[in-house]
């Protein structure tokens, strides 16, 4: 993949871990909001009573089996795809959490997209070692986006972690959705889900253990 470079700096003094900058904290009201890259992490998690085709899981297997992340394009029509899958299922959810961080250069927010799908996947990763079990019987699924975006994001969403919130969790995956349909707007984008196959099955005391900050919404 091909990342523009737009780096930016801001430089605060501080002394003995007391900032002297008297706009700490402050965004620069005059600064570009597509300066730098914002990362985005949601994790939803849903009931699912069947695995069929029309499924949260079945879906979200059609999306990942059609997708082309070989190309920019591919990336991006997935990203957008699966945010308004997730959006559509919101009648679904059982809890949900994010957060949003932005980073002054793309260096930075790529690094922190990265060391996310890394942790993210560890916990998938774990729970895909779960036997077989019983076809017949319902489980919850969890589904974490992972995205980087060109610019400022934050204001948009409104908060920069946001467990259990879904008002903040929408707006979190509208922006990904209208990014994703945007002009070489986003940067990296993963999408993980479990149980990744017919034979695997969670129950909420797997939700809380591995993914504490997913809160009832």
């Amino acid at each position: 993949l091909v990342f523009i470079k737009m780096a930016s700096a801001f430089w605060a003094a501080s002394i003995l871990g007391v900032n002297l900058n008297p706009f700490a904290g402050m965004k620069n009201p005059f600064a570009n909001p597509l300066a730098g890259a914002t990362v985005v992490r949601i994790s939803l998690a849903f009931r699912c009573p069947n695995r069929g085709a029309s499924s949260v899981l079945g879906r979200l297997d059609t999306l990942a089996s059609a997708s082309d992340p070989s190309s920019l394009d591919g990336i991006a029509n997935l990203g957008a795809d699966a945010a308004l899958l997730l959006l559509r299922r919101s009648g679904e959810w059982l809890a949900c959490s994010g957060t949003v961080e932005h980073f002054g250069e793309d260096d930075a927010a790529l690094s922190s997209f990265d060391r996310l799908v890394i942790r993210e996947a560890a916990k998938f990763d774990h729970e895909a070692q779960l036997g077989s079990v019983d076809l017949a019987k319902p489980t919850v699924a969890v589904v974490s986006a992972i995205a980087c975006l060109m610019g400022d994001r934050e204001a948009v969403v409104g908060k920069t972690s946001f467990p259990g919130d879904a008002v903040a969790t929408r707006s979190a995956l509208e922006e990904v959705a209208a990014v994703a349909n945007g002009a070489d707007e986003l940067y990296g984008f993963e999408l993980l889900w479990v149980p990744g196959d017919e034979e695997g099955e969670l129950d909420m005391d797997d939700v809380a253990r591995d993914w504490p900050d997913l809160m009832p919404c």
